[in-house]
């Protein structure tokens, strides 16, 4: 009886989360719900064709109509609907009943009865709609499913022979080796049918013969990658062996950090997600590697254990993130798991080595089966991965707990459901931007995953395979296979039943949703999560064991004999903040008892202890007292060399931690300035950076711990390796941080700054040397006057004449041509651009504004703005030299309406733009000479625009600026040709925005021009 009682208020507690805006009526399950404030994409409702939408209040609107499906006809754009066969959406989640309505009307006549008001305060009406009857479901599906195997046979035959589609994504070479194409042809011979794998064969064959072209871009090589293999290793076609070929050679190339790539090209960016790299796509890279051994293909060893090292280590350990950081603390995680479990089947058949990796197989696809909460959700493309790879992963359980498998699709089989479309292909219901059919390709293999005819899928090894081997454990020790385990842990059974995870999952929170008042949660609850399956609900249980005081809870666990249980009591304790490791409400250092101390020691002491736990161990030590942590400066040590970055990174914040003591910080300083020193990756040394910088401030520059910081920040200017190719932005970033502090705490290095770096230019790349010249250019106004004169000329003689010569060998950027102007401003005050005509502030504009009509209207909500709109007969040649546009207002640029501004900046406005949402604006300017080497367009635009010279378009730009500032576009020779002397005609179609339904626009544009006599000086230079 207890209990029960204790499951009905944990009930009650959730409702206390899920119900508090007044509106729902029953427990949240998914996180896609709608919000009473805000508006909501849905897209189409399955096979009606349906594209609707929500607005606040949660209002259901019709928005439109797939042509030829069945509610063609039926509905307006704007009726609301509030219900569906009876059931009233108000208070449940509209989604799912939707969903569940298809369901069901697929299983019995196929009527779709919505409930439909012509407005807010008109009285619903019926409106049918008749789809299809496909049948119903088998407890099983998808196998063993009539249902299902009607599905595959509908999206198979629309994928094969759809002449759209087979235009679009596999005769058309200007769209061709995208993911869609991928992703279908993937789906086509995932059912196993042999009629197919001659579109897959002609897909491949339309790639073109210089391979080359097929270039860097991450998701498409990647997940061609895998639908090359697989067809190789379905057809034995050796005609796509070099197209594989070349997958795995450009992984090789373009791999950063030894492990991962970004999103395309070939130059890394750190600042870009803390690392530059991104998983969502290099997953595929890592699948494609693997299946290129299979296949028998030339593999690069480091570049394939790089990468295959890398993704193994997030597995147990919170969810695969975006890029190099620690593993994120969502329950889901945008398909990066479901990516990665594939990668692991595959390395799991190797003849050697690969219990681990189907270990962490069975883990990933857990993790995946069990994020249902998080169903399409995700950074960037809304989920797009979860969806492509939901089904994939998943499948996996059925090998190992077909009942949880089962459980699961049966109760998502309204989002699937929702997903197909009345054309017989797949979509991706509640993700409106990829709710497409090439992204729903990759939906509908949840149908075929079960049929095992993919090698990602758990096909049998194929006759063409070859055998090759994998190290046996390829990070941590024996102690870390315990977080690739699929069970709770011992002590869960003790405190109850296990809850459907959306429960705890709500309950507890992660690191990107609210948690319940703990205090409202018994211990007893706490207790079982703590040693959940899940990563995250376990440590997320013990946050909540040590926001209640339940300290003694958090002593036992850190002796408990599962590592996943010390570690989530460590997790607790530190308020583990996942990618950004410590947390902001951690265990005070009065708060450690001495049973906690004692276990950290221990961990520590431990040599068989999982890396993972030490982690945690190190992170904890940095909270105690600094003595005990200068005590234990033996232990910490070893790991400060540790080839982890994340023991790595822990061991310096403890070290941190001891610096916080007066007599303790000359101690540490040594070791912790050497880490900076050789740390090699960007996640952890940007945090070593912000840790001294802390210090630094304490104790001010001039003093003697100060100067050894700074010391060292300049031995890393000096040393810091930098690859050389494309790897170099990684050492090149480091020092770069290393001399934006120099340069903020001790203005008076700029010309020891200067001499180091000019030492380097040979391993330096342009956009560095071009990065350090602006800054060094700046810093010489603040450098003292005894050093300015020196320091200019060594920027002017040195500096600018690298990137003379560099011009010479590279051919000229803006970027390049702007640094050499600013170094020779040090000696030239004019020299520069010349903005060509006089003054643009003073010349005057005529413009018109013109409002979208038709089905060139865009809702406000919609940012991405800029597009072509049907203009009046009359405007047809706006644009052109000769068009009469006196009757159209007048008035000097900027032109403007609304505030558009950000971070205090703004540029006033002119002339008024008026109440329409896009402008045509025109005017003259003179020239009295073409000698100029160099041409470019100034801009100031918060959306797109086009840029029109003598009634020829020159420039476009379709991606919104949301920040105002003036752009700067170098011009081509062939842009350049429309200029001429005497009087030219600039004109602009210019789009605007809607900030929370404000209109907000704004628009100049003016040339310039530049001769290379005024930056580069005489001819022969």
């Amino acid at each position: 009886m207890k209990k029960r009682l204790v499951l009905v208020f944990l009930f009650a507690a959730s409702a206390v989360l899920v119900f508090a805006d007044g509106y729902y009526s029953e427990a949240q399950v998914y996180q896609s719900r709608p919000r009473v404030d805000r508006e909501m994409p849905l897209d189409c409702i399955g096979a009606t064709g349906i594209k609707a939408r929500f607005y606040p209040g949660v209002v259901l609107k019709v928005e439109g109509i797939i042509p030829g499906a069945p509610a063609e006809g039926k509905f307006k754009a704007g009726q609301i609907i509030t219900g569906v066969n009876g059931v009233e959406l108000k208070g449940i989640n509209p989604i799912v009943a939707l969903g569940k309505a298809l369901t069901a009307a697929e299983a019995s006549d196929g009527k779709m009865v919505f409930h439909v008001k012509d407005d807010a305060t008109a009285v619903a009406r019926h409106v049918t709609v008749n789809i299809p009857v496909v049948g119903t479901y088998s407890t099983t599906w998808p196998i063993q499913c009539d249902k299902s195997k009607a599905i595959i046979a509908q999206a198979a035959e629309y994928y094969a022979k759809n002449p759209e589609f087979r235009k679009k994504y596999f005769n058309d070479k200007s769209e061709n080796g995208g993911v869609p194409s991928a992703l279908a042809c993937l789906f086509l011979l995932s059912t196993g049918d042999d009629q197919y794998v001659p579109v897959v064969k002609e897909y491949f064959a339309n790639f073109p013969k210089d391979l080359s072209k097929i270039g860097d871009h991450t998701w498409n090589n990647g997940y061609n990658g895998i639908a090359c293999a697989e067809y190789y290793l379905r057809t034995g076609d050796k005609a796509v062996l070099p197209i594989l070929q070349y997958y795995c050679d450009n992984a090789k190339e373009r791999q950063y950090f030894g492990c991962g790539w970004q999103h395309w090209g070939r130059g890394i960016h750190p600042r870009y997600v803390a690392g530059g790299l991104m998983n969502p796509a290099g997953a595929q890279v890592l699948t494609t590697l693997l299946l290129g051994k299979v296949c028998g293909v030339n593999v690069d060893d480091d570049t394939l254990l790089g990468a295959l090292k890398f993704w193994y280590r997030f597995v147990g350990h919170g969810t695969v993130p975006y890029g190099d950081h620690r593993g994120e603390g969502g329950l889901g995680s945008n398909g990066k798991d479901g990516m990665s479990a594939a990668a692991m089947r595959i390395a799991a058949r190797a003849k050697h080595g690969a219990a681990n990796y189907e270990r962490a197989m069975k883990h990933l696809s857990m993790a995946t089966l069990t994020s249902y909460p998080s169903l399409v959700r995700g950074h960037a493309d809304e989920g797009r991965g979860d969806g492509i790879w939901r089904g994939v992963a998943s499948a996996i359980m059925l090998d190992y707990k077909p009942k949880a498998y089962h459980a699961v699709m049966n109760d998502l089989r309204w989002w699937y459901d929702l997903s197909r479309r009345p054309s017989g292909a797949v979509g991706m219901a509640t993700n409106p931007r990829f709710d497409d059919e090439g992204s729903g390709a990759g939906v509908a293999l949840a149908y075929t995953a079960p049929l095992k005819a993919l090698q990602i899928t758990g096909a049998p090894r194929s006759r063409y395979a070859v055998d090759f081997d994998l190290p046996t454990l390829i990070w941590g020790n024996e102690a870390d296979l315990a977080f690739l385990s699929i069970e709770n842990g011992k002590g869960f059974r003790k405190q109850g039943k296990e809850d459907p995870i959306h429960i705890p999952f709500f309950r507890y929170g992660s690191a990107y949703s609210k948690a319940e008042a703990f205090s409202q949660v018994p211990r007893e609850d706490m207790l079982k999560n703590v040693c959940h399956k899940r990563y995250v609900i376990r440590a997320q249980a013990a946050k909540a064991l040590r926001e209640v005081g339940a300290f003694d809870e958090l002593t036992k666990l850190l002796d408990d004999g599962d590592p996943r249980m010390r570690r989530a009591a460590l997790d607790g304790m530190i308020d583990y903040r996942y990618w950004f490791h410590l947390g902001k409400q951690p265990m005070k250092p009065e708060q450690f008892t001495p049973g906690m101390i004692e276990s950290v020691t221990q961990m520590l002491k431990d040599r068989k202890e999982s890396l993972y736990v030490i982690d945690g161990a190190l992170s904890a030590m940095s909270l105690l007292p600094p003595g005990i942590i200068g005590e234990n400066l033996g232990l910490i040590m070893p790991w400060t060399k540790h080839e982890e970055w994340w023991l790595r990174q822990s061991a310096f914040v403890a070290l941190a931690g001891a610096a916080g003591d007066e007599a303790l910080v000359e101690k540490v300083l040594p070791t912790m300035l050497e880490m900076l020193m050789v740390e090699d990756h960007t996640m952890p040394r940007d945090g070593m950076v912000n840790k001294l910088n802390r210090i630094l401030q304490k104790h001010k520059a001039t003093s003697p711990v100060g100067q050894q910081i700074l010391a060292a920040h300049m031995k890393a200017v000096r040393m810091r390796e930098i690859i050389p190719g494309t790897r170099a932005g990684e050492g090149e970033w480091d020092v770069q941080k290393s001399v934006e502090v120099l340069l903020k705490e001790t203005p008076g290095r700029a010309l020891e700054l200067a001499e180091a770096t000019k030492e380097r230019f040979g391993v330096f790349s342009t956009e560095w040397v071009v990065t350090l010249a602006n800054g060094l250019a700046a810093a010489s106004a603040k450098a003292p006057s005894e050093q300015r004169e020196d320091l200019d000329a060594l920027l002017y003689d040195d500096f600018r004449q690298e990137l003379i010569e560099r011009m010479k060998d590279e051919g000229s950027n803006l970027g390049l041509i702007d640094a050499i102007i600013a170094l020779t401003a040090l000696r030239d005050a004019e020299a520069g651009w010349h903005a060509l005509g006089g003054m643009h502030s003073d010349r005057v504009w005529r413009f018109v504004t013109v409002e979208p009509q038709g089905d060139d209207i865009l809702h406000h909500r919609e940012k991405k703005r800029f597009r072509a709109v049907a203009l009046p007969d009359a405007m047809k040649r706006w644009y052109a030299p000769g068009f009469d546009d006196s009757k159209w207002k007048e008035g000097q640029a900027p032109i403007g309406v609304g505030d558009f501004q950000k971070r205090n900046v703004t540029f006033k406005s002119e002339s008024d733009w008026g109440d329409d949402e896009f402008l045509l604006a025109r005017t003259t300017f003179d020239v009295a000479s073409l000698d100029f080497d160099f041409y470019r367009i100034s801009v100031l635009a918060n959306q797109g625009f086009d840029l029109y010279l003598n009634g020829k378009k020159i420039e476009t730009y379709v991606w919104w600026k949301n920040d105002p500032h003036y752009r700067k576009l170098m011009l081509s020779p062939g842009e350049v040709k429309h200029l001429k002397k005497g009087t030219n005609h600039l004109a602009v179609f210019a789009g605007s925005d809607y900030v929370k339904d404000v209109h907000v626009g704004q628009i100049d544009v003016y040339l310039e021009g530049l001769k290379k006599s005024d930056f580069l000086g005489s001819p022969t230079q």
